[in-house]
């Protein structure tokens, strides 16, 4: 049976109470989790900081969240994740079987574990995606399986955005897929009906719901999401103040309003909101990849504020002022000091295993076996270098099969 760790106790009725009031959440379906019998996975999209916290405010029952590994190694919060809260840690953009123990211990002992298969936050909106993994595990773990889907949660506060906004979310609980019922389907349609469920769409719910979202600050921090400007493709040229997003290069100007529609003030530009935007630079930095640059930097130099290397699960701050830039091969990372020479560190694409990002605009992969974390600026796009990252892996593959 699932114990409720008296830290949660304590937190659920009183912060946990206000955190739900604050952010406008309401719930539906809430009686399922409550119940259902453990053990048995919650699987949700993922699209605020606060997802679990969220869930486990309106819940009766405790749940012990996956949570990206490097939250443990963070000083104040690994004996509340690890110790308070019982939650398990999983390294991003790796395969973990050590994640995989904890969770079938879980299970044994009649918890109930909670995860987000896309693995990371929507930057847009939009589904981030996710492979066969999770229901691979389905198949191994042998519980029941409840999706959570998070509505409107996104626009209470984008990945990308600098303050909340106030408007109203949903946690919508689907009926559990029971174990019997896993047994008897394949893999392949345990994946396709957990994609169906948990690839939520911000764009197509508001598109139903047409929900306010208004903030102080509405756009204020699109430029980590938004890279190349549309009208006169250059790079790294947008700001934004208030509700107005802008192109320092060729003056640009949009507004964005509470529904997340994109006004032209000044300008062309021809999309109607972020995710179109976003999804067109990602396209448009692909195209990038496939031609040769001859090793030219594909974006300016960004300010780096951390740089870390992982050292017998600890990390170790070698620097906290360099240059960052990235090519068609990898990334740069530039020295800076006044009182000694440049060092300077390539980062091969083709040497990497995984790059994800995690707290505070930081960049966080593998690269010959070594961890790295890399922090820019407060406003960079770090999300430009995973992109960058992916659409290189992407022109190599494609490299491959045509050789």
């Amino acid at each position: 049976m699932s114990k409720t760790p008296f830290f949660i106790t304590i937190a659920r009725p009183t912060y946990g109470a206000y955190l739900l009031k604050h952010h406008g959440i309401q719930t539906n379906g809430m009686e399922i989790l409550n119940q259902l019998e453990a053990p048995y996975l919650v699987l949700g999209n993922h699209s605020h900081v606060f997802d679990p916290f969220f869930i486990s405010a309106a819940a009766n029952v405790h749940i012990r969240w996956v949570s990206g590994a490097y939250l443990f190694k963070l000083h104040g919060l690994k004996t509340m994740l690890g110790k308070w809260i019982g939650g398990i840690p999983k390294q991003q953009g790796r395969s973990d079987l050590q994640t995989i123990r904890l969770i079938s211990e879980a299970f044994k002992r009649g918890e109930i574990v909670g995860l987000f298969p896309e693995g990371t936050r929507t930057w847009d909106g939009e589904p981030v995606g996710f492979d066969e993994a999770t229901a691979k595990l389905a198949k191994i773990f042998k519980v029941p399986i409840v999706v959570v889907n998070l509505e409107g949660v996104y626009a209470l506060k984008p990945r990308w955005a600098n303050k909340r906004r106030k408007g109203t979310a949903t946690i919508h609980v689907l009926p559990p897929l029971m174990s019997e019922t896993i047994a008897s389907m394949k893999r392949s349609q345990i994946n396709a009906y957990l994609k169906q469920a948990i690839n939520f769409s911000h764009r197509e719910w508001q598109e139903k719901h047409h929900q306010s979202f208004k903030g102080k600050a509405q756009s204020e921090g699109i430029e980590r999401v938004l890279y190349t400007c549309p009208s006169c493709l250059h790079h790294s040229t947008i700001e934004a103040k208030k509700d107005l997003i802008s192109c320092t290069h060729c003056g640009l100007t949009i507004r964005l309003d509470e529904y997340d529609h994109l006004i032209n003030i000044k300008g062309e530009n021809p999309f109607q909101d972020v995710a179109q935007w976003h999804a067109w630079e990602r396209k448009n930095l692909e195209q990038i990849m496939q031609v040769s640059n001859d090793g030219q930097n594909i974006f300016p130099p960004d300010k780096g504020v951390l740089y870390q290397i992982g050292i017998d699960n600890n990390l170790v701050t070698l620097s906290k002022s360099f240059a960052l830039t990235v090519n068609q091969k990898g990334m740069t990372l530039r020295k800076t000091g006044k009182f000694r020479a440049p060092e300077i560190t390539f980062f091969s694409f083709a040497t990497m295993q995984s790059m994800i990002i995690n707290a505070k605009s930081t960049l966080e992969f593998y690269c010959a076996d070594v961890l790295y974390r890399i922090r820019i600026y407060k406003n960079g796009s770090i999300l430009k270098y995973v992109e960058s990252y992916q659409a290189s892996r992407q022109a190599q593959r494609s490299e491959e099969v045509h050789t």
